[in-house]
């Protein structure tokens, strides 16, 4: 089958209106249950997230790959002749591929700015829900790209993986620069620091899997030791 993917950088704008806040995963970073929630906390988050909706500028761009190159042995990826140290977990679930996605989604920086405004003038609460809102909606402008993705390989028979980022699954986060580097001035707008933090803070970068034999599953992180990822205490049982 000849496989009509476009291997130049691609941008997207998501309209914000399509975006979405998950409140109980707000209310886990909170260290909270729904149900412990009362009325006057669940209406603040409903009410901030409509304002952050309002003010976010959501933007995604991904970038098809041709034959990547998976070593399990030395736990690395190569694309494009650059070698990325993804690790184990990552490099093992991505061994099938036969093309991979590079990719990087923002809201832009509003989001964060009225988080530090409300800090600034002792608004701590609203501050930190705002900022918890912000990470929430960086990551619907990645599943918005994601089930975009799905949609435009599954023409080819195709099935798309979960996505990784660099800082999880012990793929370090200083591989931040040479997947900027490959997406070149296709990045969302998004700027890195020597640190490898992205500026706009609310934004997600990292890859996909594309192949025949490349399913997305539910996150299992049994799989992955890294007790710091964000996902394995979202989605631990």
């Amino acid at each position: 089958m000849n496989y009509l993917f476009n291997f130049e950088p691609t941008e997207l704008f998501p309209d914000a209106s399509l975006l979405t806040c998950n409140r109980e995963n707000v209310l886990k970073s909170l260290g909270m249950k729904l149900t412990d929630a009362d009325d006057y906390l669940l209406n603040l988050i409903e009410q901030l997230t409509k304002e952050c909706i309002q003010l976010a500028s959501p933007k995604a761009n991904y970038l098809f790959i041709e034959n990547p190159k998976f070593n399990t042995t030395t736990k690395e990826t190569s694309l494009n002749e650059m070698l990325f140290d993804t690790g184990k977990t990552i490099t093992t679930l991505l061994k099938k591929s036969e093309f991979v996605v590079l990719f990087a989604c923002t809201i832009g920086q509003n989001v964060e700015h009225y988080s530090k405004d409300e800090m600034g003038k002792g608004n701590s609460l609203e501050g930190y829900i705002l900022d918890l809102i912000g990470s929430e909606l960086a990551e619907s402008v990645t599943d918005i790209l994601h089930n975009y993705l799905e949609i435009k390989v599954k023409e080819y028979e195709m099935g798309i993986s979960n996505r990784y980022s660099p800082g999880y699954c012990n793929w370090p986060v200083s591989d931040q620069h040479k997947l900027f580097s490959l997406l070149g001035n296709y990045n969302a707008g998004i700027s890195l620091t020597e640190s490898s933090l992205m500026i706009p803070v609310k934004s997600v970068s990292g890859i996909l899997g594309v192949g025949k034999s490349i399913k997305r599953l539910d996150y299992k992180c049994r799989i992955c030791d890294d007790e710091k990822c964000i996902l394995r205490h979202q989605f631990k049982h």
